[in-house]
């Protein structure tokens, strides 16, 4: 009698085990595939904005701003809440078109004001690349890695970051430092994602 319980016992353990065991691979499924959904958003929405910055198209940009944080525009890895610019909608939506020189934060290296139109800053700062070729497209893991910190999951800890990033060159067989990155942080709002940053990266001496 007692080996009959004792079997009965192990056989109801090793149930509860494979039930837990089941659960916690569906459960890890469902994660895995609503972080591939998510991701899918997030990647057709960025993909948009590069479409229209490459295509200088003011009024599409500004349909993807979150529309009441506007957009932060960081000409380095490191953002600078004190001194980077943030347009609003209506800003972006003239955003070249726009004469007006804006400061934009420091230059990296020389630590010179970066005075530009938009359309300028646009051009140095942000679409410095053709980055609708990217070597790799990376969600919140950013690959370029220079000599500035790179401080943006702190500073955006609810934002998601697209990062198109540009290898560099390899030249007897040593990599140049030509590599760049356009790195766009997002959030999301109901069942859109908007875009809340643009960051620039690249070498700096």
């Amino acid at each position: 009698m007692k080996t009959l319980n004792i079997v009965v016992t192990l056989v109801f353990v090793a149930l509860m085990v494979a039930t837990i065991s089941c659960s916690s691979i569906d459960s890890q499924e469902q994660r895995t595939s609503s972080d591939s959904q998510s991701n899918s958003g997030v990647l057709q929405v960025a993909r948009q904005v590069v479409e229209a910055l490459k295509a200088k198209d003011g009024k599409k940009l500004a349909s993807l701003v979150h529309p009441e944080k506007g957009v932060r525009f960081s000409p380095g890895a490191y953002v600078d809440v004190t001194s980077d610019v943030v347009f609003s909608r209506a800003q972006i939506e003239t955003f070249w078109t726009d004469e007006r020189i804006y400061t934009w934060g420091f230059a990296d290296g020389t630590g010179d004001s970066i005075n530009m139109t938009p359309s300028q800053y646009s051009r140095e700062y942000i679409m410095s690349r053709d980055f609708l070729s990217p070597s790799s497209i990376n969600v919140n893991s950013d690959r370029a890695a220079g000599n500035t910190t790179n401080n943006a999951n702190l500073i955006y800890p609810n934002g998601t970051r697209v990062e198109y990033y540009i290898e560099p060159t390899i030249r007897n067989g040593v990599p140049d430092l030509d590599w760049a990155a356009l790195r766009l942080v997002f959030e999301r709002s109901g069942n859109s994602w908007f875009l809340i940053a643009v960051i620039h990266d690249e070498w700096t001496t």
